[in-house]
């Protein structure tokens, strides 16, 4: 150690060269360094969902969870198994061990899944996913004129659903939901008077949309050549395609659609929460990140948009930053990042 301190003296030159070199080292490795707000972990978790519309929890619970577990128990890597069914759908969780092949645990659980032959009819396709942790970096809210009006909310949602599709094609951003907003909703209101006339419940009515209102498999029809998928696709999606679902038949053989017996809406789900940003009517667009990309760019590149978007007369977009101390950090090496906050917000997303 003595000689090392002795040459250090007798040779300055070399040694402010030394401390130059890592200056500027350590400089270009902080330029270049990616910027994250909590440290990285993996979670090791598959996620299989399947919607089952109509069912109860029991339903679910026989015929989807209890199936998927039972296909599953034999993969290697699973640690622990949990299953949730509520209405209208299930999922299962599957927990891995830290040392296992996560790839090769999803791809087995998918053909596993895939070899199941009873789902309900009613059950849609499963979703077999890897759950990926994505931490929120930037919070857009999209504001709207102040109307009761409920196409304006209609409106706002296009909107924002705009935004979000814009923000998405960003360089730098991989993701982006909407936080805030209330479910699409298709109301059959049909009266009393009409029900007596015709001989139907609100129950029959129901259940003959649920039955009508499907999309299912067919088979595969099997050529010499080629082979053919077979399926039932008679699923709308707005109250226009609802309309057209054979309700009554007459005995002179006339068939009486539900859009002929019954008021059919396109709107919003009933609830009572209320999202306004700034005393306005809002909805946000939350952009999120994973641990491989930079949070400052993400940031960056969302508040460039914001300044250039032009929107309709009556709209406002505004920004917050989920952790202003990253972006006051941020401004150091990109001074156009401003973080711009919002004055007040009652908007139900947890990140205003």
């Amino acid at each position: 150690m003595k000689s090392i301190l002795r040459w250090s003296i007798r040779n300055a030159p070399a040694m402010n060269t030394l401390l130059i070199g890592l200056l500027v080292v350590g400089t270009v490795s902080l330029l270049r360094m990616r910027r994250e707000v909590f440290p990285d972990f993996n979670l090791d978790m598959i996620l299989i969902s399947v919607p089952y519309p109509g069912a109860s929890p029991t339903e679910v619970e026989e015929g989807i969870c209890q199936k998927i577990e039972e296909a599953v128990r034999a993969v290697a890597g699973i640690k622990k198994t949990y299953s949730v069914a509520r209405e209208s759908g299930g999922a299962v969780i599957l927990e891995l061990f830290s040392n296992a092949d996560a790839q090769r645990v999803l791809d087995e659980v998918r053909s596993e899944v895939d070899r199941i032959p009873s789902f309900p009819e009613m059950a849609e396709n499963p979703e077999i996913k890897l759950i990926t942790i994505r931490r929120a970096a930037i919070t857009v809210g999209v504001i709207g004129p102040d109307s009761d009006d409920p196409r304006s909310e209609r409106a706002l949602r296009e909107l924002a659903e705009q935004v979000r599709d814009e923000l998405i094609a960003l360089p730098n951003v991989n993701q982006a939901d909407l936080m805030g907003v209330r479910p699409y909703e298709i109301s059959v209101e049909i009266s009393e008077k009409t029900l007596r006339e015709y001989g139907l419940t609100l129950q029959k009515v129901a259940q003959v949309i649920r039955q009508e209102n499907i999309e299912v498999p067919g088979g595969t029809l099997r050529a010499h050549s080629q082979e053919v998928l077979l399926r039932g696709k008679n699923k709308g999606m707005t109250g226009k395609e609802l309309a057209s679902i054979p309700l009554v038949t007459q005995p002179d053989g006339r068939i009486l659609t539900l859009g002929d017996l019954a008021t059919i809406q396109d709107g919003f789900a009933d609830t009572t929460a209320v999202s306004r940003i700034n005393g306005r009517p809002g909805m946000a667009v939350v952009v999120t990140s994973t641990s491989t990309e930079d949070l400052l760019k993400t940031t960056k590149d969302v508040h460039e948009y914001v300044a250039q978007k032009k929107l309709p007369p009556g709209y406002e977009l505004v920004t917050r930053g989920i952790f202003r101390f990253m972006s006051a950090i941020g401004s150091i090496f990109w001074p156009r990042m401003v973080c711009r906050g919002l004055s007040s917000c009652s908007c139900s997303s947890p990140y205003f």
